[in-house]
């Protein structure tokens, strides 16, 4: 604070240090920033002289440090910064910085004004484009890291702390995190670790065309044609918006008009996933008409369902 009554002294840029707005791909599909060109030419000839197609990633364990209001707790994430090519573009402005889940889940906790803010303009995506909104025209001030990357040895060290962030009595969001509960990152933030194991959630059918909305990672899903009375069982790492972008058709099944998801919880392996989702074609070949087995199903094929299922 300033002695002066009332006057507080304006924020300033750690040296060495570049400013960063969070933003939506921070939090959603991309994760990743791009370094400021004006920042990687900071690093000088000698240090870029020796990034080429033969040296050009590196994994890196970076250091982050919370808000001052969060008591500044430091912790470490694995990240990847690599260095990409594209036509017509300089080196310096070819510097990525990439993370996974856990960095996003722990942005969404300290920055939850800006995590809102990118879900909003996720869902309403094609509605604040109409308008031609950008992601900063939702939620007011923007929030903002600082950011720090020298090389030693040939390495990067990384450090990322806060900038600017909104004051905690301003961000009354409890209710706003229970109705968007759907979504992997917000199950972090409101739920103990035993509450996330034994977790899962069920969605109700939904159209098609919603699935570029859906976040979750770590699912069953089933894809349904309810006049056709068609229905596949499937398992994925990935979100649904990633696994069946609305541009790409199925690979087996493209007929299917709506979709149920049954996220499981986080830690769930890769082999219990298609451990549950083998088990699930399996009750489905019993059940239903279908060209895995050989044998009769319990339900008759005009009064049930079709599965769509063409491998074990």
């Amino acid at each position: 604070m300033d002695k002066r009554k009332g006057r507080v002294q304006p924020i300033r840029l750690t040296t060495k240090f570049f400013p960063l707005d969070i933003h939506k791909s921070m939090f959603i599909n991309d994760l990743m920033i791009t370094i400021p060109q004006y920042y990687a030419e900071s690093w000088g000839k000698a240090i870029l002289s020796r990034h080429n197609s033969g040296n050009n990633s590196w994994e890196v364990e970076i250091n982050y440090t919370t808000p001052k209001e969060l008591n500044r707790n430091t912790f470490k994430f694995k990240m990847k910064l690599s260095l990409f090519s594209a036509k017509k573009r300089k080196q310096t402005s070819c510097y990525r910085l990439k993370w996974d889940n856990n960095f996003a889940i722990q942005l969404a906790k300290d920055y939850p004004k800006s995590f809102v803010r990118s879900l909003e303009f996720h869902i309403g995506d094609e509605y604040y484009k109409n308008q031609e909104f950008t992601e900063f025209d939702i939620g007011g001030f923007k929030e903002q890291l600082q950011v720090k990357i020298i090389w030693e040895k040939g390495l990067p060290q990384i450090t990322i702390k806060e900038f600017f962030r909104v004051n905690e009595k301003t961000q009354g969001f409890p209710k706003i995190y229970k109705e968007l509960s759907s979504y992997l990152i917000t199950d972090y933030l409101l739920s103990s670790e035993e509450e996330l194991l034994r977790r899962i959630q069920v969605t109700k059918w939904k159209p098609r065309s919603e699935i570029g909305t859906e976040l979750n990672e770590n699912n069953i899903y089933l894809l349904l044609n309810r006049e056709q009375k068609e229905v596949y069982f499937g398992e994925t790492k990935k979100s649904l918006s990633k696994r069946y972008p609305t541009s790409q058709p199925h690979h087996s099944f493209d007929q299917w008009d709506e979709y149920s998801i049954i996220q499981l919880p986080p830690e769930t392996s890769k082999h219990s996933r298609l451990l549950i989702e083998r088990v699930l074609i399996a009750v489905g070949a019993k059940l239903f008409s279908n060209t895995l087995y050989s044998e009769e199903p319990v339900l008759d094929k005009n009064d049930s369902l079709t599965l769509k299922n063409k491998k074990k």
